[in-house]
């Protein structure tokens, strides 16, 4: 049952949606700027590795240096000493792309990105003990865009992980750190990003499980928040009995509509005031056991960026903690190709809607 405070408490705090568009713009601006300097390559980088767990340096630790523009594999690696401590020297230049300093420790890769021009900064990476108690996490928001248009119900889901546990510990499990089942069979293959405390939205593969459409994914949970975004379509008929299973139970659930000409209707539905930005409509549900229940009936066209797309090229919408979608390749035909921009948009709007309306 949601109280008047509670309601109260859900209210819009018309923080701009420009914050979360700025994000892909300024780091644009971070590789130009690189670029700019390129010419003068860092010469050294130092720092230690420190757990967070018990607040002590973590001696023979084996951290890599990765240039992210040749992929993944490390061009340099060494071992911290009984300080925790770490130098390479003579660090080739990585150009305008950023490096990764990365560190594997008990189960879980801690990264921390190196700008060009940082030579000789002391940097700090932390890492943290590993553990598998699943209660250390809890489900803080749940949010759903639905956004049906034609034969096709885009489903962008928005779930933020919290990793409470004490002593700071991330939460590992090889079976599976966070379960997820979708409303229904997905017309071309479930799309994963998760984005850790800091980070940035990185893919992950979904492992199906024994019950029909069930994945799991087993991204270490770091201590903090956690972003998990599933991106998929189902067939749509108006009206449609949308049904969905949470594997974990939130604090908070939402299902947001692009508004205008899409109704839901649905018990245990509290209405929210429309976001006068973006005209979206959202609700509070409160779940029947681990269920939500609703008819979605309407249909709402391609907004008018994913008509723009359909002569130009997309990219990737930028890392930030409020919203992100990787785009590229963009697959013809070119309705397919209009889709998935109106996915990237609808999960920049929806990461601004949970950031207008969920509690503290």
């Amino acid at each position: 049952m949601h109280t008047s405070a509670h309601k109260s408490a859900l209210r819009p705090r018309r923080f701009p949606l420009t914050g979360v568009l700025l994000y892909p713009l300024l780091f644009s601006l971070l590789g130009a700027f690189a670029a700019l300097h390129a010419q003068t390559p860092p010469q050294s980088l130092e720092g230690r590795v420190v757990n967070g767990t018990t607040g002590k340096p973590v001696a023979k630790a084996q951290v890599n240096l990765v240039f992210m523009a040749q992929g993944m594999t490390p061009v340099a690696t060494q071992s911290t000493d009984s300080e925790g401590k770490f130098r390479f020297d003579k660090v080739p230049s990585s150009g305008p792309s950023p490096a990764l300093l990365r560190v594997d420790y008990q189960g879980a890769t801690y990264s921390q990105p190196v700008m060009p021009q940082q030579a000789s900064s002391n940097f700090e990476i932390q890492v943290f003990d590993s553990g598998s108690d699943r209660r250390s996490v809890a489900i803080k928001e749940h949010a759903i865009f639905l956004h049906p248009a034609g034969k096709n119900l885009l489903v962008l889901e928005q779930i933020l992980v919290e990793n409470r546990s004490q002593p700071a510990k991330t939460y590992v499990d090889p079976a599976g750190t966070f379960p997820f089942t979708l409303a229904a069979k997905p017309q071309e293959d479930v799309r994963v990003t998760v984005q850790g405390p800091g980070g940035m939205p990185i893919s992950q593969a979904p492992v199906a499980k024994d019950t029909k459409n069930s994945f799991a994914i087993s991204y270490p949970m770091r201590p903090g928040e956690t972003q998990v975004r599933l991106e998929y379509t189902i067939e749509y008929s108006s009206p449609y009995s949308f049904s969905k299973t949470l594997d974990l139970p939130a604090e908070q659930v939402h299902v947001v509509t692009p508004g205008g000409q899409v109704q839901v209707k649905g018990d245990g539905l509290t209405a929210l005031p429309a976001d006068p930005q973006t005209g979206l409509i959202g609700y509070v549900v409160q779940p029947k056991g681990n269920r939500i229940r609703l008819e979605v009936s309407g249909e709402a066209p391609l907004n008018a960026a994913a008509q723009g797309g359909e002569g130009g090229e997309a990219g990737e919408s930028g890392g930030s903690e409020e919203g992100s979608a990787t785009l590229a390749p963009i697959p013809d035909p070119v309705s397919v190709r209009r889709w998935w921009i109106v996915a990237a948009v609808g999960l920049i709007l929806l990461a601004g809607f949970v950031y207008h309306y969920r509690r503290d």
